[in-house]
């Protein structure tokens, strides 16, 4: 009985843990764990693991086409997540480029925003540049910095398709 209950054991702390062992992964892990449905918060836990403790988060918003950058830690950045909002949230990253060198990663990467999962366009459009680190075996958000698309400034999807997400 007590071999069963260790293994059981081992067999749920497996499942609960999410490794985030590659650049891709952290960045995958982040838009799933921003996205939600309506009336429910995002992952705020996995966001907690994301974000290195150090880590800033930049945002660039238009107004009027003209630009506003807000700038804070991760954790004033994941607060403003932490809530019940009445709509759905679903980040679907349709561009993504890595670069890596030891601990050291940089992702390029374009995804689109809908209120609603199944509608065709999206919301809004943005473009993130995420700077990773590999702190022991996992990989962490030490900056993001995100941009939302200007009317007069569409982002370039290069070969991607609008809702085909990676």
């Amino acid at each position: 009985m007590m071999r069963f209950s260790f293994i059981f054991l081992a067999l749920v702390l497996s499942f609960g843990t999410h490794a985030i062992d590659t650049p891709e992964k952290a960045v995958s892990s982040l838009f799933e764990a921003l996205s939600h449905a309506a009336k429910e918060k995002p992952n705020i836990p996995m966001l907690k693991k994301l974000f290195h403790p150090e880590a800033k988060v930049y945002g660039v918003h238009f107004t009027k086409d003209s630009p506003n950058l807000m700038a804070i830690s991760s954790t004033e950045f994941i607060k403003l997540l932490d809530k019940v909002p009445e709509k759905g949230f679903y980040e679907c990253e349709v561009v993504r480029k890595v670069q890596t060198y030891d601990r050291f990663a940089q992702v390029y990467s374009v995804a689109e925003t809908r209120f609603n999962r199944e509608q065709k366009q999206p919301d809004f459009t943005g473009v993130n540049s995420i700077q990773l680190y590999k702190h022991d075996n996992e990989w962490q958000i030490l900056s993001l910095y995100y941009q939302i698309e200007s009317p007069s400034n569409p982002i370039n999807l290069e070969d991607a398709i609008s809702g085909a997400c990676l």
